[in-house]
């Protein structure tokens, strides 16, 4: 069966767009319905405490590159980390039910997920600089929401192949070496369904992805 959901997680610059923007052509060549879906920063209940956070100044907006960036210090603030955690689940239950779940049970697309619980988690560790966040009640109810019958691929790639092909990264995002150190952290914490190196030739990664998903299991 052709999985319903699939799931790409990695860093920042692993080619996780690239590959979901393939993914939606090769499924509309074959004659199916597919759509992207981003389900990282889902702000709702939680932007009175990202104002709060930007009046105390545990928000910084430092300029890098000729662009304002956000820089989250929630660690100054074990009250902040906690409640914007909890506040960012609930969040993420609402787009997920909208987005995923309405869509699964009574829709007809294929979902291809750039970003989800995983890449939460890792924003949650960076913001609270909690490494135990996985084995924590946040980490692990974060992972109810994935669906049952989820493919996850999980892309790695070297440091400096990303660098090599997306500079940018380091500008966007001052916190960057340690977000890819976490990211590292949650390879060899979690099983993941795949694990797909992306340092060789992008042409062949992504047949052997399509193999994957539309090979049938037996």
């Amino acid at each position: 069966m052709i999985p319903r959901f699939v799931y790409f997680a990695g860093v920042d610059g692993s080619g996780k767009s690239t590959y979901v923007d393939l993914l939606i052509k090769e499924f509309e060549r074959r004659g199916l319905k597919a759509q992207r879906v981003w389900l990282r920063f889902n702000y709702l209940f939680t932007k009175p405490v990202l104002l709060y956070c930007r009046i105390t100044g545990l928000t910084r907006r430092p300029v890098r590159g000729g662009k304002k960036i956000s820089v989250h210090d929630f660690h100054k603030s074990a009250v902040v980390s906690v409640l914007v955690q909890y506040l960012h689940f609930i969040d993420t239950c609402i787009n997920y039910l909208f987005k995923v779940y309405l869509q699964l049970k009574y829709g007809e697309k294929y979902i291809i997920c750039d970003r989800f619980v995983y890449d939460i988690i890792a924003d949650f560790i960076i913001e609270s600089r909690d490494f135990d966040l996985p084995r924590k009640r946040i980490g692990r109810i974060l992972l109810w929401l994935l669906p049952k019958d989820a493919r996850v691929f999980y892309f790695k790639v070297d440091k400096d192949k990303i660098l090599k092909r997306k500079p940018e990264v380091l500008i966007d995002d001052e916190d960057y070496d340690l977000k890819y150190c976490v990211y590292q952290e949650l390879e060899r914490h979690y099983r993941f369904d795949y694990l797909i190196n992306n340092n060789g030739d992008m042409d062949d990664v992504f047949q052997g992805i399509v193999m994957e998903i539309f090979t049938q299991k037996g």
